[in-house]
């Protein structure tokens, strides 16, 4: 199952599958989407969900201040359902 990701303010939409992270998918599909560890650490691939939801695999690696800001750390995130992300430095 795939589910879609729009990223705004830039709109570029690309499909994320259910075995795949947010980042996987972008970079697959060729966006230039920001990042540097691929672990959580960086923060570079975070973006603010706007809609949607998504699921980590354990241990949660949001904070309590992560989550009241409805941060999405996109290098370990998987999709539960079509999402509208916000990060301000992808172009489209």
């Amino acid at each position: 199952m795939s589910h879609q990701v729009t990223i705004q303010p830039s709109g570029l939409s690309f499909q994320v599958d259910s075995n795949e992270t947010i980042l996987e998918a972008a970079l697959r599909h060729g966006i230039d989407f920001p990042f540097r560890c691929k672990q959580g650490v960086c923060t570079s691939c975070v973006c603010r969900l706007r809609s949607g939801s998504v699921s980590y695999l354990p241990p949660e690696p949001l904070s309590d201040l992560d989550k009241a800001q409805n941060f999405t750390y996109c290098c370990l995130a998987y999709a539960e359902s079509d999402l509208t992300l916000h990060h301000p430095f992808i172009r489209g």
